[in-house]
């Protein structure tokens, strides 16, 4: 029983030298989008894959790596900003910035349910239970008689699709937060 438990962690302690090896540049240039400073980038990569080896183990294992990778860097860039947080002085006009930013977001997401509409079948119905609906994907997989994965698929591809049509309609300028700031239609 004790060897399969080692072999099992040497098994995803190569699964995470590969992941490292493969998604570090792909991890590196995420994280130096949500943080301005370059060092603190690769402090932060570093600190991803320390707290993931050490995870493993503790038998944690994923069944994603690369998700779980990235839902680890996430983690950081937040615990990052939070240590920063009470030291930082706000803006005086933060709470226009933020209203403005809510009211391009607002507006372009009223083009999102018609954009769905125009989406292939398979796409359109998943996304317009699961982002328009609420619906879970355990919920839809079960009465659609397919597996979770293949629902998290469909949305994905779905929302690429839906990106797709707001990219070929607009010109969109987001924060490296991922939030709207302004959008323009495209001058044909």
């Amino acid at each position: 029983m004790t060897h399969q438990t080692l072999t099992a962690t040497n098994a995803q302690t190569m699964e995470l030298s590969v992941a490292y090896r493969t998604m570090r540049q792909t991890l590196l240039g995420f994280l130096r989008n949500k943080v301005s400073d370059p060092t603190v980038a690769e402090d932060l990569l570093h600190e991803v894959f320390l707290k993931a080896l050490t995870a493993l183990e503790r038998g944690n294992a994923p069944s994603n790596m690369n998700g779980w990778l990235y839902t680890i860097a996430r983690n950081g860039v937040v615990d990052f900003y939070r240590s920063k947080r009470p030291n930082e002085v706000l803006p005086e006009d933060l709470a226009a910035v933020e209203a403005h930013d809510d009211l391009a977001e607002q507006q372009l997401a009223l083009c999102l349910k018609p954009f769905t509409e125009e989406l292939p079948s398979l796409y359109r119905e998943t996304l317009l239970a699961t982002d328009f609906g609420g619906r879970s994907l355990q919920d839809l997989a079960t009465q659609w008689d397919v597996s979770v994965s293949a629902v998290k698929s469909r949305a994905s591809r779905g929302r690429k699709l839906l990106k797709q049509k707001v990219l070929d309609c607009c010109k969109v300028e987001v924060s490296n937060t991922g939030h709207v700031l302004d959008y323009h239609p495209h001058v044909k």
